[in-house]
C-alpha cells in the first residue's frame, strides 16, 4: 500500500479536480485551487502516483487540500486484496470473497460453502473458510492456506483411492 503525501491546503473553493491513480487504477482524488494545482500535482508525482488534472464537475464544491481516497483503491486503509468482494469489510471485520458454493447437481443434506477471508490488520494472512449448513445447524472451520493446500492433495489420494477399479474376479468394486 502506498500513502498518500502531504497535499497543500488554503481551504478557498477548489477549481481543479486531480485524479490519483496507482497502477492504473483510480484510487484518489485531490481538490485544488488554481494557485496550488500545480503544487499538489508535484508532490503526487514526487510521491511515485500518476496525477491527471481536470475540471470541476458542475455542482460540486471542494476546498482546497480535500482528498476522496476511494475505498477500492491501493491508498485505501486498509486495503482490499485482489480477491476481496468489498462489500461491508469494516463491519464484518475482515475481507471476504465470494462464497464457492460446493454443488454436486444432486440433492444432498448437506450444504457447504467455501470461501477466503482475511483480517483486516495488515499483517494477517489469508485463511480458508468451510461453511456447512444442515437444516438449521451451520458449522464453520477456518484454515490456513497450507493446511488447504495439503487437505487439497489428501482429498485428492482419498478420491483415487474410492475409485472403482476390478477385483481378482473382473467384477467392479
Amino acid at each position: 500500500m502506498r500513502t498518500l503525501p502531504s497535499l497543500p491546503v488554503c481551504g478557498e473553493p477548489a477549481t481543479v479536480r486531480i485524479e490519483l491513480c496507482t497502477s492504473g487504477s483510480l484510487d484518489a482524488c485531490a481538490y485544488a485551487c488554481a494557485t496550488h494545482a500545480p503544487d499538489v500535482t508535484a508532490e503526487v508525482l514526487t510521491a511515485g502516483l500518476s496525477a491527471n488534472p481536470g475540471g470541476m464537475a458542475a455542482g460540486v464544491e471542494r476546498p482546497c487540500g480535500y482528498v476522496h481516497v476511494f475505498p477500492t483503491g491501493n491508498l485505501a486503509n486498509p486495503p482490499h486484496p485482489a480477491w476481496c468482494d468489498r462489500d461491508d469489510c469494516q463491519r464484518r471485520g475482515q475481507h471476504r470473497s465470494q462464497a464457492s458454493h460446493l454443488d454436486t447437481n444432486r440433492p444432498e443434506s448437506l450444504k457447504v460453502d467455501a470461501c477466503l477471508v482475511q483480517a483486516l490488520h495488515p499483517a494477517a494472512e489469508p485463511m480458508v473458510n468451510l461453511t456447512s449448513v444442515e437444516g438449521n445447524a451451520a458449522a464453520c472451520l477456518v484454515l490456513s492456506v497450507r493446511q488447504t493446500r495439503v487437505l487439497r492433495y489428501r482429498l485428492a489420494n482419498l478420491l483415487d483411492a474410492a475409485k472403482p477399479a476390478r477385483n481378482n474376479a473382473g467384477r467392479w468394486q
